[in-house]
């Protein structure tokens, strides 16, 4: 003789099965390739449609999913709520849309190289400008060096002039320390520039290797031949 069923127990299979064929809520999906899918009231073609066509790519989140119907309830940014097939919806952006993403990363990294190779071009500028400076201040510091002894020669101010020696050599080790530090930030554009062209070449194999593999999902599958005759 069969028990009969508690309460309890009967609520406890109810949420069991309710539990098996509804998904958790609030996960983001995406249209998957080259679709126009409808959105309706409810799960079934019976059912009116609230959404024409959500094209390929549109973001969804997903609130509740039913194996048995293969339906989801999901709903749109812009808050519009329906059913719609779950087998159109995947986990990943669309192929096109990663690619078109990772197309204008590469863009903003070719304009980062420009924007590092006009700095570089600046501070060799500058470089050459204070290396030259430099060796004007040489040629001042040993002319005036010549004057010095010269005058030393001629007056007996000695102190006063070796004042003026010791300002033109502190003036002079500025502009040489100046100089180290224009080409130590010269290295590093260069090297930063490097690394840019670096980045820049695993990109576009990146890419080639997203669009070779976008090329062989859309090429059409030969079809199988019939065994009957």
């Amino acid at each position: 003789m069969k028990r009969p069923l508690t309460p309890r127990f009967a609520l406890w299979l109810c949420a069991l099965a309710l539990q098996a064929g509804t998904a958790a809520a609030q996960e983001i999906r995406y249209i998957t390739d080259n679709h126009y899918v409808p959105l309706r009231s409810g799960q079934g073609t019976q059912y009116r449609i609230v959404h024409r066509g959500l094209p390929t790519g549109t973001r969804l989140t997903v609130t509740e999913s039913n194996e048995e119907s293969g339906y989801s309830l999901v709903a749109t940014d812009n808050g519009t709520e329906g059913w719609i097939l779950t087998r159109y919806l995947s986990g990943q952006m669309p192929a096109s849309d990663r690619l078109a993403a990772l197309q204008t990363k590469y863009d903003a990294l070719l304009g980062d190289e420009g924007s590092l190779r006009s700095q570089l071009v600046e501070v060799q500028r500058q470089l050459g400008d204070a290396t030259d400076r430099a060796s004007g201040l040489d040629r001042v510091l040993e002319e005036t060096r010549t004057e010095l002894d010269d005058l030393k020669r001629l007056s007996g101010n000695a102190l006063n002039l070796d004042i003026t020696n010791r300002r033109l050599t502190e003036e002079s080790e500025v502009m040489r320390t100046r100089i180290e530090v224009l080409e130590a930030e010269n290295l590093r554009l260069k090297e930063s520039r490097s690394s840019q062209a670096f980045v820049n070449g695993a990109l576009a194999v990146l890419a080639g290797v997203i669009i070779a593999l976008i090329a062989q999902r859309l090429r059409p599958r030969p079809r199988s031949s019939s065994s009957w005759a």
